[in-house]
């Protein structure tokens, strides 16, 4: 272990003359793929001429295998021609055979065969354009920059490489017929130079002593094939594959313990590269393993800038990630310093696009953030400075989270959305649309418009093959869609969109919208159900997100137990916090209220309480909200004996109810609805006889709904109104009915006696 921190001393040292060549010297491993190309061109022209076309999906495949070959680390021969014989890529026998044998011929040759590679005429017949093989393509611009490194080699540096080719083949065949399984056949075998072989004893021993060496040089202390090298270009193009898929689509990346081993080659074959550590630094922060990131976070901003900020442009960045895992922890003062940091590299090296993202994080870790200033900004904007608009309209993305949770009239918040959405039409910034997708769902959902915030949750999920297929706007719309099926008694296609989401983004912070939708569909489900164990244990694990809403969600729970002492004592305790979001704040009066009225007892306290909450809630334009308050205060109307008020309040709150409330809200509007209106009818037993009786179909509706979700002491309320109130007017035989479903419920499903007649 010393051994090593030594060497990354060293390696890290400013006076270290080792400096990463500018141009990479061509491995077995390419030339080997040149060969392989070489073949294909040969076969295209003999099916040319022949007339035999060449199947489009046979071709198809080898620019894949070749597209595999060129993009990921070298691989040994053997690797190599596993590759070649056996899954997708599997050559035909032809090609397979052709290309066995020119890689026999090539090393039972002369150099010449290498020389070949290095003139420009031989390479202008590998890409001719008639074969299918552009010189503008990946796979040309690759042909060319070996033929152009090989041809300013000097000769013994290609007598180097040509020997360092024939060991890497023959080393391959060797492991090939050496390996478990079936000994397999190679075209050519390996052909020796001697026309006189030694004496059995001899080679046998020379056999023993070569592949002791081969062994030794072949594989590391780890056991890995140390000829499977990262070149810079091939750990590039891994880097930014796996680095989209962590933030897009974590489910198709590689698992957290086969990436990180693959960080820890690139590291090893690449010591001056420091992207390997900030994927290194993503994946540790999928396992939430925050030391370690900051490790290597820290080891990324150890490599000379000096040297590095030429080749590699995100060296700045790294700064800003430092900052942002230092904020999250709640580490001000280390936080700014890195932003000062990342501040002072990018206006030294021009880097608007740094610079900007830098100064927004330090204005918003200072409490100054311009929004107004970003406003103005927007208006002005040029379409060219494609980086600036990007952060324009991510800085209104996140003034509409602000006002939001702050209350703000939504005719503003549109407004900015509206604005986001043009910057993002005019450059097609489809992540950016995808997000506004989702806010424009989570911002019809805060307020009380809960179909159209489904209807933009579908529209999204709907329209998913269009954006980034793993994009945080669908983690969020498939957890609210979920809640929002689970609301209208879909519990069954709720934990399908759940399970879809907890599969596509499995871990923090991604999985952070799934997870408390889950936990309030669970404690949702258990106030319904009475399963208050099941409740509780969810409020528990909603605590370790979202602590404030955990503990309002708690109180929930013991209201419906009708353990009001418990649930005053933590509404109280959230009333005093400062920095709780306004609906939360609203609701947590909301609920106070509902203590009050679940006690049965008239309060003047709970009324004026009640008003209020309505008055905020009018001013913000809260509907739904507004509703709910209206329905309250239409009970503890009737209880103070106005029953003229209580109609006119519930009347008010029909409406925005039925549109966007679930069906347990429905139904409980319908039933407060059915009271209201035998209260207003004239104090004549027929008259209201005959008024309950039109009113049995939305009292039957709404012991329907309570049945869907499996609220069964709420039907078993409904079962004892009927029955009381036609008791009451001399109906014996409807009294009997709905006394006899009340019994049959009742076994069914028992209630414990305290848990009915609740509001």
């Amino acid at each position: 272990m010393a051994t090593d921190l030594n060497d990354e001393l060293d390696t890290l040292d400013p006076t270290s003359k080792l400096v990463p060549p500018r141009i990479e010297s061509p491995t077995a491993h390419k030339i080997v793929v040149l060969i392989l190309l070489k073949q294909y061109v040969i076969n295209k022209k003999v099916c040319l001429d022949t007339g035999i076309s060449m199947r489009p999906q046979k071709r198809r495949m080898f620019y894949m295998l070749i597209f595999k070959l060129i993009q990921e680390a070298d691989k040994s021969y053997d690797e190599l021609h596993a590759l070649l014989t056996t899954g997708r890529y599997k050559l035909d026998k032809l090609m397979l055979e052709a290309f066995e044998k020119a890689m026999s011929e090539f090393c039972a040759g002369s150099i010449e065969a290498l020389f070949d590679f290095a003139e420009i005429q031989n390479i202008d017949e590998i890409l001719n354009e008639n074969y299918g093989i552009s010189q503008f393509s990946m796979v040309g611009v690759y042909v060319r920059r070996v033929g152009v490194v090989l041809e300013r080699l000097s000769f013994s540096d290609m007598m180097d490489m040509y020997r360092n080719i024939c060991s890497f083949y023959e080393r391959g065949v060797r492991a090939m017929a050496s390996g478990p399984g079936p000994r397999k056949a190679v075209a050519g075998g390996v052909l020796h130079r001697e026309e006189t072989p030694p004496p059995a004893s001899v080679q046998d021993k020379s056999s023993a002593d070569d592949k002791k060496s081969d062994d030794a040089v072949a594989l590391c202390p780890d056991g890995r094939n140390l000829l499977s090298k990262w070149a810079p270009k091939q750990a590039k193009y891994f880097i930014n594959k796996q680095s989209e898929l962590l933030e897009t689509n974590e489910r198709h990346s590689l698992s957290p313990m086969e990436l990180q081993r693959k960080v820890q080659e690139m590291i090893q074959d690449l010591p001056l590269t420091t992207t390997p550590y900030f994927l290194g630094y993503m994946n540790q922060l999928r396992v939430r393993d925050y030391y370690t990131s900051l490790s290597a976070l820290h080891r990324a901003l150890d490599r000379s800038p000096v040297r590095l900020m030429s080749q590699e442009k995100g060296y700045q960045y790294f700064c800003v990630n430092l900052a942002v895992l230092h904020a999250t922890f709640g580490h001000r003062d280390e936080a700014l310093s890195a932003l000062r940091e990342s501040i002072m590299l990018a206006q030294e090296h021009g880097d608007k696009r740094s610079l900007n993202l830098a100064n927004t994080w330090y204005c918003l870790l200072r409490d100054e953030l311009p929004l107004s200033t970003v406003q103005r900004s927007v208006s002005d904007a040029n379409e060219v400075d494609g980086s600036l608009l990007q952060n324009y309209t991510l800085a209104l993305h996140f003034a509409v989270k602000l006002g939001t949770v702050a209350g703000y009239k939504p005719l503003r918040l549109f407004d900015l959305l509206h604005h986001s959405d043009n910057l993002t039409n005019r450059n097609n910034f489809v992540d950016h649309a995808s997000e506004a997708l989702a806010l424009r769902s989570a911002v019809w959902a805060a307020y009380g418009r809960h179909e159209l915030s489904a209807l933009y949750s579908q529209l999204l999920l709907t329209a998913r093959d269009r954006f980034s297929n793993g994009s945080a706007g669908l983690g969020s719309a498939l957890a609210s869609y979920a809640l929002w099926l689970q609301l209208q008694g879909q519990p069954q296609m709720s934990r399908v969109l759940l399970d879809r989401a907890r599969s596509r983004f499995p871990r923090l912070p991604s999985a952070e919208g799934w997870m408390i939708s889950q936990c309030h569909v669970i404690i949702q489900a258990g106030i319904y159900q009475c399963r208050w164990h099941d409740a509780l244990k969810a409020c528990d694990q909603l605590y370790l997100l979202d602590k404030s809403d955990a503990l309002m969600q708690r109180a929930s729970i013991y209201v419906a137990k009708r353990e009001f002492f418990n649930a005053r004592r933590l509404l109280d305790n959230l009333a005093t916090q400062t920095q709780l979001p306004f609906l939360l704040r609203m609701r947590i009066k909301v609920m106070l209220g509902y203590c009050g009225l679940a006690e049965g007892r008239f309060s003047s306290e709970t009324t004026m309480l009640l008003m209020s909450v309505a008055e905020e809630m009018a001013d913000s334009q809260m509907d739904y909200e507004l509703a709910l308050v209206d329905m309250l205060l239409a009970q503890q109307l009737l209880l103070l004996g106005l029953p003229q008020k209580a109609y006119q309040a519930i009347k008010r709150a029909m409406h925005d109810i039925h549109t966007n409330g679930g069906i347990f809200e429905r139904a409980r509007t319908d039933f407060v609805f059915v009271r209201c209106l035998l209260a207003i009818t004239p104090n004549n037993v027929e008259a209201r006889k005959a008024q309950l009786l039109k009113s049995l179909d939305i009292l039957e509706r709404a012991a329907k709904s309570f049945k869907q979700l499996q609220a069964h002491s709420k039907v078993l309320d409904v079962f004892v109104f009927l029955a009381q109130r036609f008791n009451d007017f001399g109906e014996r035989t409807l009294r009997n009915k709905y006394a006899g479903e009340f019994r049959r419920y009742f076994t069914e499903h028992p209630i414990p006696r305290e848990h009915l007649g609740s509001p």
